[in-house]
């Protein structure tokens, strides 16, 4: 039924909660799973409000804290994945988080998206809508959202 799953995973309890029920699912349906980080850097703008002064060099440290940051999601998204009997693959990119999921569950012709309910961004949600908002009123395949 489900023969591939799309999972974004950004390290908070809502997203290991999709993976752990993606995990499942993919046992049960011999599905292959893509775990999904989506890397965002806080807008310029942001950056030379809380750090004006060396721009170019703040810049480049945070884009490496972010990287770091994106690594570890999938490290421990990795490690949840292998206790379970699953074929598994992990893709990090740079980008607006529910575009980038949706144009990754539209080019690599998903079957479903699992996604958490909430990121870890709460502010951000309150301001702009949830991720998982925009990705269900935009995906073209079925998206379960997980709390």
């Amino acid at each position: 039924m489900f023969k591939r799953i799309l999972i974004p995973v950004d390290g908070s309890e809502a997203s290991t909660a999709a993976l752990k029920t993606a995990a499942k699912m993919a046992e049960i349906f011999g599905s292959e799973l893509m775990l999904l980080h989506v890397m965002q850097l806080p807008s310029p703008m942001e950056i030379f409000e809380t750090y004006s002064g060396k721009m170019g060099e703040i810049y480049y440290q945070v884009k490496e804290r972010v990287e770091k940051f994106g690594e570890k999601v999938l490290a421990a998204a990795v490690g949840e994945c292998s206790s379970f009997r699953v074929n598994f693959k992990e893709k990090a990119v740079w980008g607006e988080p529910a575009s980038e999921i949706l144009q990754e569950a539209l080019l690599g012709k998903y079957d479903l998206v699992v996604i958490g309910s909430r990121g870890l961004d709460d502010i951000e949600e309150w301001l702009l809508g949830s991720v998982s908002q925009r990705v269900v009123r935009r995906s073209k395949c079925p998206v379960l959202v997980v709390r």
